[in-house]
């Protein structure tokens, strides 16, 4: 199945994404543009297990990056683990996309404007991050499967992540066991949060 054959994403997710861009745009703080509400402080413990996955310097996709505050803040904490990683981005929100550029300007064409579902990227890329609620439920196998084609160099890796709600009192998804199940041998897992809000797992391409 080609990208003309996908399927369009339902209607009531397309609206819960527009209601999302809608929530990140009225923000000006930029952790509440990122969709995160509990501090500094947590966002670091909650987003720096990202790393646990990277194992040496390169380029870094996110997929979903809205307005590439975690890319600019993985770069960073990267710094003290002794990586370099260089930034990339795509988001369906031009409005966020340019914010991203506004915030990263030497890296300002490493962001595009596009719906990840049916993005053919431009270059592949040593480490690709991605959200696995960027696409509904049922097409995550194929989701995975097109960055694994598509956007993951040789050798490079591929990472997931899930989020939980600790006022909703939700868990991330078992995103380890999700993989293992499209066939995938998961290469390393870390999680954070007390309780749980954050939940990774990464496998390597071929």
């Amino acid at each position: 199945m080609d990208v003309a054959d996908k399927p369009a994403f339902p209607a009531e997710f397309q609206r819960h994404l527009a209601a999302l861009e809608s929530r990140y745009l009225a923000q000006s703080d930029p952790l509440r543009q990122s969709g995160y509400s509990g501090g500094a402080q947590r966002w670091q413990m909650e987003r720096s297990p990202i790393l646990d996955a990277i194992t040496g310097n390169g380029e870094l996709l996110e997929v979903g990056c809205a307005n590439g505050y975690l890319l600019e803040c993985l770069a960073q904490w990267g710094i003290a683990r002794g990586l370099g990683l260089t930034p990339w981005g795509v988001d369906l929100s031009a409005g966020l996309i340019e914010i991203a550029r506004h915030r990263l300007p030497q890296f300002r064409e490493h962001f595009f404007v596009a719906n990840a579902w049916d993005w053919i990227p431009p270059r592949r890329f040593r480490y690709v991050y991605a959200v696995c609620d960027c696409v509904p439920a049922a097409f995550l196998e194929r989701f995975m499967r097109d960055l694994m084609a598509n956007a993951v160099a040789p050798g490079g890796r591929l990472i997931l992540g899930a989020y939980g709600s600790r006022s909703r009192g939700e868990t991330p998804l078992p995103i380890h066991a999700l993989l293992a199940s499209f066939g995938y041998k998961v290469r390393g897992t870390a999680a954070a949060g007390a309780p749980e809000t954050a939940r990774f797992a990464w496998v390597d391409g071929e």
